[in-house]
């Protein structure tokens, strides 16, 4: 069943084509439905062969004819200069000049503005030479630096005997012969002058009017959610290919960049192409993705980074589980464990030399030189990668490492990535030609400038002609369609804020009319669209968000002649999902408990922060200890406070085993307690693992002595408060403990002796502590120091003891007062309940054995207390939210 063709107007311009006028568009996808209208046209018509005619870009023809005039002796050779060489120019000229007296923020925008800045000149035929045009440029900072930059730009073109494609077009006025073929515009809208006037200079030239249809308005739709508005246009491309289709629709995506991607998921979920039908979507996007992207290419990247000085963690986790290398021959539980090492280190960024520390475990002796060895072996002195080369020199390297990981090699392609590996071998063959522009190039700079290439290139996958078409809104210009979906009408967005270029005078780019100077053209601009929309389509959809940023949104008075809004329902939610939800087959319910298998029981133990977990909520426990599901660990820019704990920890273990007492407290000199911190904290650091100690660097843990320093002194001066005297007999003391059917490894982290023998369990804490008066609940929650005091022989009492800053001192209950912030037990027992810190006792010995024997007997139920749920990221394993909606 064939598609209705996308452009209508070939019996308009059929004459045109056969007499040899070439039809100039505006965008390549117009070329493109007219020659293929113009073949059905002849095909219906009987004709078998026929000469090929010139339907092409407007811009690309122009071109095409300097290069022709070139060929024959007309203009002299000039190396034409692409956008990504132009680029690469512009970026080492501001990065070069130091007569900037401003800072720029990003130096890549800038060149990509300059450039802007550049072409839209030469397009206007602005002459820069012009005294009265320079004088304006002189008003403003950053003009007179755009004026620098582009002195020095034309220079270098000089020197390179080379030119832009807007200068190419200039030398093509000056040659009369090779505009000797009459021109058509067809759908072009106000021309720059450079283009307005070879037109006027050509043999003959004329603009083509393509008829017009009448579109019918449907109702305004308004969303309060941006995934709820392009959900309801991919469920409206359903519904019309359903009604008809042969039928041609659009959506005309606003923001392209922020949109399209969201856009193909409900498409791909609408169409249920998700899976095993990805490759049968009904759809074209006239946009794809930069090449950089894509799934092959991107990995390619990151094998590169693998050998610049410091590597993303991601990017290296990604490559272990790429399908796109060939497999290695390591264990998959050594591939996680390695994985995790790398997510503990906490950093988004780490050294090359630690993450080879950490991959190397995972090559066994015999296997050969792994595949992140292979950047090193590209040269036996070590220094390739600093060494400066061109960038087609860098291609051999390129390739040789690619080659050692198996890129590519691990899984067969498909179509899609068949194709993305042959645009790669263009793109690198594009970058060895820019030999002339860029110098040599380290390995680093090579990577970025391969990486911006990439990023100015589109994968566009070569598919079927679609039913429908999701397009930008430049591109709908002169095709026909049965119905248009336009998102985004809303009048903060049509028309648009005005967007003048920075390093261009305002009043230059106004008076000149140029794009985006001011609020005039940016509605000229968008009532123009509008008109074409109207024009080329039977039926007209428009939406709009009716709330941005919190604020009321209000639709563009573009669409103020669309009779009649409607508030569209909520779709965030997809509506199939809600659907199947309410006609469930099975209803939920709750599975059998799983008890400790005799292997689990066999174990030598868990620690105390399983009860801690099954008094909050059972599932944490059980998804915790025995799925081992276990939580991602946070980035941090230096130590984790989890480090910072264990540093405070292992500091006063060492701190206290060269003091030994109140009395060795009370006695040392200010100068030996100096050194002893010193040391103390010496040993502390010495325990961090050596890829975190590299991770961290110097200057950071250097920051981190002088604030323990300052915890520990101000501890010790509290501690030397204590009107008891106390040994320190325990320090970071194992013990175990038998709870029910439940055995559990603890380690205490010190036990004082009092002057009376009496035992005073201490744990100690960086952070905040809260109540002790949840350790007396039915469910004790933070349950650690209460199962301390269950262990024999029996403590006095137990404490916290808190070392955070501004909030020192100790927190607890005991036989007496011990200290100041430690309760009698006898205020937390109830009226009638005498008995002290044995009556706690029991009661601690109920509840935590209860809630041991809940753990052993596989008690898992979903049941979190109010705070459980606050730093927990098994959600996607509880599905506790679902369960509530």
């Amino acid at each position: 069943m064939s598609l209705r063709p996308l452009f209508a107007g070939i019996e308009g311009i059929a004459g045109l084509l056969e007499g040899g006028t070439a039809v100039l568009t505006p965008n390549r996808r117009l070329s493109r439905a007219v020659r293929e209208a113009e073949h059905q046209h002849r095909s219906m018509k009987g004709e078998k062969v026929w000469e090929s005619s010139t339907v092409l870009p407007l811009r690309q023809f122009w071109i095409e004819r300097w290069r022709l005039a070139v060929t024959r002796g007309l203009l002299p050779a000039k190396v034409l200069v692409d956008s990504t060489a132009q680029r690469l120019i512009w970026r080492q000229i501001i990065d070069a000049d130091d007569a900037v007296p401003f800072s720029l923020l990003s130096p890549a925008r800038a060149a990509a503005l300059s450039q802007e800045a550049s072409e839209t000149l030469a397009l206007w035929r602005i002459d820069l030479a012009d005294k009265l045009v320079r004088q304006v440029f002189s008003f403003d900072e950053d003009s007179r630096a755009f004026l620098r930059w582009e002195r020095r730009f034309q220079k270098k073109l000089a020197d390179l005997d080379a030119v832009t494609p807007e200068q190419a077009l200039e030398q093509l006025l000056c040659c009369p012969q090779a505009l000797d073929q009459p021109v058509a515009l067809l759908s072009q809208d106000d021309l720059p002058p450079l283009h307005q006037a070879l037109c006027e200079a050509s043999t003959s030239w004329q603009r083509v009017t393509l008829p017009v249809q009448t579109a019918r308005h449907q109702p305004i739709r308004s969303f309060n959610d941006p995934a709820a508005e392009l959900q309801m246009a991919a469920h409206w491309c359903r519904q019309k290919l359903e009604q008809d289709p042969q039928g041609r629709y659009a959506v005309v995506l606003s923001d392209m960049h922020a949109d399209r991607d969201r856009l193909e998921y409900y498409l791909r979920k609408e169409f249920a192409c998700l899976t095993k039908n990805y490759a049968s979507l009904p759809v074209n996007f006239s946009t794809g993705f930069t090449l950089d992207r894509v799934p092959l290419v991107r990995d390619a990247l990151r094998i590169f980074e693998f050998g610049l000085p410091e590597v993303t963690v991601e990017n290296v986790i990604s490559i272990l589980q790429s399908r796109f290398i060939r497999p290695l021959s390591y264990r998959k539980d050594k591939r996680e464990r390695c994985i995790r090492r790398l997510r503990e280190l906490a950093r988004e960024r780490i050294p090359q030399r630690v993450m080879r520390d950490v991959l190397d475990d995972l090559i066994d002796k015999g296997m050969g030189a792994a595949p992140w060895d292979a950047v090193l072996q590209l040269d036996t002195n070590g220094r390739w990668q600093r060494r400066a080369r061109p960038p087609s020199q860098w291609l051999e390297p390129f390739r040789a490492i690619l080659a050692a990981w198996g890129w590519s090699q691990g899984a067969a392609l498909d179509s899609l990535e068949y194709q993305q590996a042959l645009q790669w071998q263009e793109a690198l063959d594009a970058f060895a030609t820019l030999d002339l522009f860029t110098g040599a190039l380290t390995f680093a700079e090579a990577v970025q400038s391969l990486r911006e290439l990439l990023s100015e290139q589109q994968f566009q996958p070569r598919t079927e002609d679609q039913a429908v078409q999701v397009l930008g809104p430049l591109e709908t210009t002169g095709l026909r369609f049965d119905a248009i979906w336009i998102t985004g009408m809303s009048a903060d967005r049509w028309p648009a804020a005005a967007q003048p270029n920075p390093y261009l005078p305002h009043s230059l780019q106004r008076e000149q009319g140029m794009p985006h100077a001011d609020a005039g053209w940016e509605r000229r601009w968008a009532k123009a669209r509008w008109d074409q929309w109207v024009a080329g389509a039977g039926e007209i959809q428009t939406s709009y968000l009716s709330q941005r940023d919190g604020a009321e949104a209000l639709p563009s008075p573009l669409i103020a002649v669309v009779p009649g809004c409607v508030e569209s329902e909520d779709w965030a939610m997809d509506r199939r999902w809600l659907a199947q939800a309410s006609t469930a087959a099975f209803d939920a319910v709750d599975l059998k408990p799983v008890p400790l298998t005799e292997d689990e029981r066999a174990y030598q133990g868990v620690g105390a922060s399983v009860l801690e977990q099954q008094s909050a909520c059972p599932f944490q426990a059980f998804a915790a200890t025995r799925l081992q599901a276990m939580q991602t660990p946070t980035l941090a820019a230096g130590l984790l406070p989890s480090e910072r704990g264990t540093l405070l920890h292992r500091a006063l273990y060492d701190l206290w085993g060269s003091l030994g007492d109140s009395a060795g407290l009370a006695l040392i000199a200010d100068e030996a307690l100096r050194a002893a911190i010193e040391r103390a904290v010496d040993y502390a650091q010495g325990g961090l693992l050596k890829e975190r100690l590299d991770v961290v660097g110097g200057d950071l843990l250097s920051l981190e002595r002088q604030r323990l320093d300052v915890v520990l002194r101000r501890w010790l001066a509290l501690e030397r408060e204590r009107s008891d005297d106390f040994a320190v007999t325990g320090r970071e003391e194992p013990r175990e403990h038998q709870l029910g059917e439940l055995r559990l490894r603890l380690r205490i982290d010190r036990i004082d002796q009092l002057h009376d023998g009496a035992k005073l369990i201490i744990d100690y804490k960086s952070g905040a502590i809260g109540s002790v008066n949840k350790w007396f609940e039915e469910r004790p929650s933070r349950p650690q120091l209460p199962l301390y005091a269950l262990l024999t022989p029996p403590a006095a009492g137990i404490a916290y003891a808190s070392l955070k800053p501004g909030a020192e001192g100790f927190r607890g209950v005991g036989e007496r007062e011990f200290i100041k912030g430690i309760d009698s037990a006898e205020k937390h027992l109830s009226d009638n309940e005498v008995g002290g810190m044995t009556a706690l006792r029991a009661h601690w010995t109920r509840e935590l054995t209860l809630l041991a024997d809940e753990f052993v007997a596989g008690h898992s139920a979903v049941d979190p207390t109010v705070e459980a749920c606050r730093y927990c990221q098994r959600f996607s394993l509880c599905r506790l939210g679902e369960e509530v909606a």
